[in-house]
């Protein structure tokens, strides 16, 4: 007794096509026929279709399958399946690893994204989102957690949030006390966080290029007014960096 093309499909549940396609690229051998001139297929062609569709199933491409020595034993022996399974499960764990560190990025960055002002009822302007962004680029990591605890203490400091409501238009005598407020906002910051008093530049190119970098930001996310402002108050902090009372 043996089975036709359409039982052996049928059995292992896919299709005559399917079957036949596996014949053409010489995955599975094709069967003697039988005195009725159809082909007889017995129970080893049924493992080993079995033995194909479950490793497409689990993702084996076709080529790769072609590659075992089907007719020097291959995927119909026992030991080459298991050890083709076995190489499957160490691509899936390391696939699962390599998706598992994409997931807890994205969760990373969703967090600081949608929970960053949590502590704080003043979340800061999207131009100082934007310089933290450029900054994440140049100064360690300590000096970046030291720079992304600011976020919690803006609502402390209305001077902070004054600076940034400061228009192109407005005049700087109306803003004239500011520097000095924010220098003082800047001094309690720096004596709350001290890394931020001198914060390390970690980008590959230097220093030189970190300070540059920081310029371009500054003069493309903040208005000619704010520049003034921050340009002044750099010069208060300068003249006295610690407040004497």
């Amino acid at each position: 007794m043996s089975w036709s093309t359409q039982e052996l499909a049928d059995l292992a549940g896919t299709t005559l096509r399917t079957v036949r396609h596996y014949h053409d690229i010489g995955l599975l051998p094709v069967p003697p026929r039988g005195a009725n001139g159809y082909k007889s297929y017995g129970v080893a062609h049924l493992t080993l279709l079995l033995r194909i569709r479950r490793l497409v199933d689990l993702g084996a491409p076709l080529s790769e399958i072609r590659e075992m020595d089907l007719a020097g034993g291959g995927l119909g022996d026992a030991d080459a399946y298991v050890d083709k399974l076995r190489e499957l499960a160490d691509e899936t764990s390391s696939a699962i690893r390599r998706l598992q560190t994409i997931n807890a990025q994205i969760a990373q960055e969703l967090s600081a994204l949608t929970n960053k002002d949590s502590d704080s009822s003043e979340p800061l302007s999207s131009a100082d989102e934007d310089f933290l962004t450029v900054a994440s680029r140049l100064v360690s990591e300590e000096s970046m957690a030291a720079w992304n605890q600011v976020r919690t203490k803006t609502a402390d400091h209305a001077a902070l949030q004054e600076f940034g409501q400061l228009t192109e238009e407005m005049d700087l005598a109306d803003v004239r006390h500011l520097p000095e407020r924010l220098a003082a906002a800047v001094r309690h910051l720096q004596a709350d966080i001290p890394e931020l008093s001198a914060p390390r530049f970690a980008s590959k190119r230097g220093r030189s290029f970190g300070r540059q970098a920081f310029h371009v930001a500054l003069a493309e996310l903040y208005n000619s007014t704010q520049l003034e402002v921050l340009a002044r108050t750099g010069s208060i902090l300068r003249e006295h960096p610690a407040d004497h009372g």
